[in-house]
């Protein structure tokens, strides 16, 4: 018993070490870019030290959240790699110490590890990100948070874009209004166009003025024009709700369910945000998941570590396309939401699960890749 909790601590200890070596060097590779954009903004835009270093203090938490799957990756495969290679794993195979036994203490780091990165994700980045918005519009791009916004596009009630040239948020007086609206019967839809516009907060009304609404056939072809001096739309919501709304990446868990239910009370369409409210719960597990790959594809290998950090970068660069296809797919409705946010992992699971009863299963694998280019003399 004691035994097996030294040799834990061993391997834990060896993983742990090449973690936070691998978090500090992937760290710096990732923020390398955003230093070029930072000096830029010292040199070119003349913005002040102190506000530049503000910026890439609220970054930080963004990179090291993406960071940490990676760095658990390269550490349990250069870790684990270096133990297989040196015999050490198979001398305590030879123990009578399974592979699933010294994968355990691993496991339980994994999810240390995820569930750090999920409080982090949850408590620390939404913030961050949030204040990093403030700074650059405040101080880099010399936007006060204006009264008059411009340029203004959302999707309102089920059926209903809405596009705003002009928005005086003291006011409450809008210009340059187009409304789509497409009835589920119509392949075309009905257009409202109106020069301006006075928003009753009281019960959401909108007052448009000096406008057309055009109708459409099934064909494309317009059918009706009707001028109007003025007409009253019904919206369901404030607009400010929609203008001043945070991205995905500034909202915590439980601001993205508040955000959803407003949505569907509108009966708008809340697909896009179901996507990330499900990555707030999948992404952090990834840990888990590339520790759970990494320990099968190199415990049983001796391979070097330009063949290790090769698997490693393979391995990130398959599972974050595969997640982006996933998450895009989601937001178009191919998949549920829920599918979307977590296929990934399914499938790197599965994969996982598999590898660990492939013996040498990179041995396997470089054996048919070789088997392609033999020829009969």
């Amino acid at each position: 018993m004691i035994f097996i909790k030294l040799i834990d601590k061993y391997i834990a200890k060896e993983v742990t070490i090449l973690f936070f070596i691998g978090l500090i060097i992937i760290s710096i590779i990732m923020l390398s870019s955003f230093l070029f954009e930072l000096t830029d903004l010292i040199i070119i835009k003349k913005v002040a030290l102190g506000s530049v270093l503000k910026l890439l203090v609220y970054k930080l938490p963004t990179i090291i959240v993406k960071t940490i799957p990676m760095a658990i990756l390269f550490a349990t495969i250069i870790g684990l790699g270096r133990l297989s290679k040196d015999n050490e794993i198979t001398a305590l195979r030879m123990g009578a110490i399974s592979i699933y036994r010294l994968v355990l203490p691993l496991v339980i780091l994994g999810l240390i590890i995820s569930g750090g990165n999920y409080l982090l994700n949850e408590k620390v980045v939404p913030f961050s990100n949030e204040r990093f918005q403030v700074i650059m519009n405040k101080t880099v791009l010399k936007s006060h948070m204006p009264d008059i916004k411009e340029n203004i596009f959302f999707k309102g009630t089920k059926n209903k874009l809405f596009y705003i040239g002009k928005y005086n948020k003291d006011k409450s007086v809008l210009k340059n209004i187009i409304i789509y609206e497409l009835n589920s019967k119509q392949d075309y839809p009905n257009i409202i166009i109106a020069n301006s516009g006075k928003i009753h907060e009281k019960n959401n009304k909108w007052e448009l003025n000096n406008g057309s609404i055009y109708k459409h056939n099934n064909n494309g072809n317009l059918i009706a024009k009707d001028k109007f001096e003025e007409i009253t739309v019904n919206f369901k919501a404030s607009i400010n709700r929609f203008v001043d709304q945070k991205s995905p990446s500034e909202m915590s868990i439980e601001e993205l369910k508040d955000e959803i239910k407003f949505l569907k009370k509108i009966e708008a369409n809340p697909n896009s945000l179901l996507v990330e409210y499900y990555l707030k719960f999948a992404m952090p597990f990834s840990s888990l998941i590339f520790i759970l790959v990494g320990s099968a594809l190199s415990i049983k290998n001796k391979n070097s570590k330009g063949i290790n950090i090769l698997l490693t970068i393979t391995i990130i660069f398959s599972y974050y396309l595969l997640l982006s296809l996933s998450r895009s797919l989601g937001r178009n409705e191919f998949f549920p939401p829920l599918v979307a946010a977590w296929l990934s992992n399914i499938i790197f699971i599965i994969f996982g699960i598999i590898l660990f009863y492939i013996e040498n299963p990179f041995h396997q694998l470089k054996q048919r890749a070789l088997s392609i280019f033999k020829y009969d003399k």
